[in-house]
């Protein structure tokens, strides 16, 4: 048995007009559900706007609109409209969500870039290391590039002291 919002995972939303909805959820949650909408193929919006829409529709089933526009159908199957509710146990995203963190290569808060040799602020690495094509974790996990890196650091060290 499908739920709710697998019904229409993956499916482009009507163009129409929206309005910004802002909402405050506890943090677990808020991830547990971020996870599961990745898992559909949906975005946040996506599968609030869906939530919203059924809830206004009433009685917790999907407007005639919806449930029979072949925009939302996942595929071709039909869609059950008189399904029960199911507690669906809140899963953890398996995606990797976390931002690549430099701490390790900084000194006095700043990156050694091996593509050219110079030193840049660590908030800034990012938008330098798109001038060589690459991102930053790719120059600082790429083998090629970790011996020019640590004699950097070290001559940056030692220049410091």
């Amino acid at each position: 048995m499908t739920t709710y919002l697998e019904q229409f995972a993956r499916n482009r939303r009507r163009k129409e007009k929206t309005e910004v909805l802002t909402a405050r959820l506890p943090e677990s949650l808020y991830y547990d559900f971020k996870g599961y909408c990745a898992e559909l193929g949906l975005s946040i919006s996506e599968a609030v706007c869906l939530l919203v829409e059924r809830e206004m529709s009433g009685k917790g089933r999907v407007s005639e609109e919806l449930a029979t526009s072949d925009e939302y159908k996942m595929n071709d199957d039909v869609v059950e409209m008189d399904t029960e509710v199911v507690k669906v146990v809140a899963r953890r995203s398996n995606s990797n969500t976390n931002r690549f963190i430099t701490t390790q290569w900084q000194v006095n808060g700043q990156l050694p870039c091996p593509y050219c040799g110079r030193w840049l602020v660590s908030t800034n690495f990012s938008r330098h290391a798109k001038l060589h094509s690459t991102t930053t974790l790719e120059i600082f996990t790429n083998e090629k590039y970790r011996e020019k890196i640590t004699s950097m650091i070290k001559a940056k060290q030692e220049e410091l002291n």
